[in-house]
């Protein structure tokens, strides 16, 4: 099946600066490791923020500063957009239960290697995963960036068994559902090869 209408360099510069927003989640698993109760609370703040952000914009309300910004400016819909907030609890679910290792594996899956598959699947893919928003391109960027991020963790089996098991939750879970599933269900094949 052919994408749709190829995306123009102003949706893929647009896109580059979501998923860089992304990136500081990698320290999550590492502050909850040294303040969990502080950094579950500072989660718990950011998503509330943005939460509200989120509602002021549909119903078109002067923004929040800074977090009102980036839910005007980044989202992709006109609707509400949970996907900050399941990237939030995902890592924070991860953080808190599994292991630090497992944990920052999880963190890797949802904000680096997620990132990288949606710019390539946007800027080159041309061949969605049936009715999915997802490309075959970018999926299999997903799995290379997995495998390659994954080996200094969990060694060579390690990283194909999760990268193999994760690119298939990604390439199959709905708008933003992946950046919940990601951290906790990447940390817990990853738990297995530490």
């Amino acid at each position: 099946m052919q994408a749709s209408a190829s995306l123009t360099s102003t949706e893929v510069r647009r896109e580059l600066r979501r998923k860089s927003l992304h990136l500081p989640g990698l320290l999550v698993p590492f502050a909850f490791q040294s303040m969990p109760r502080v950094s579950t609370v500072v989660l718990g703040l950011v998503c509330m923020l943005y939460y509200t952000a989120e509602l002021r914009r549909i119903s078109q309300k002067p923004a929040l500063p800074f977090i009102g910004y980036l839910s005007e400016h980044l989202t992709r819909s006109p609707h509400m957009d949970l996907a900050p907030i399941f990237l939030a609890v995902g890592l924070g679910t991860a953080s808190h239960f599994l292991p630090l290792r497992a944990a920052f594996a999880g963190a890797l899956l949802a904000c680096l290697c997620d990132g990288f598959a949606a710019l390539i699947g946007m800027t080159y893919g041309k061949h969605r995963i049936f009715f999915l928003k997802k490309t075959y391109l970018g999926t299999l960027a997903f799995l290379v960036t997995a495998i390659l991020a994954l080996i200094p963790i969990l060694g060579l089996q390690g990283a194909l068994i999760t990268a193999a098991i994760t690119s298939l939750i990604e390439a199959l879970s709905i708008e933003g559902v992946d950046n919940l599933l990601l951290p906790i269900l990447g940390g817990l094949v990853a738990r297995h090869f530490l």
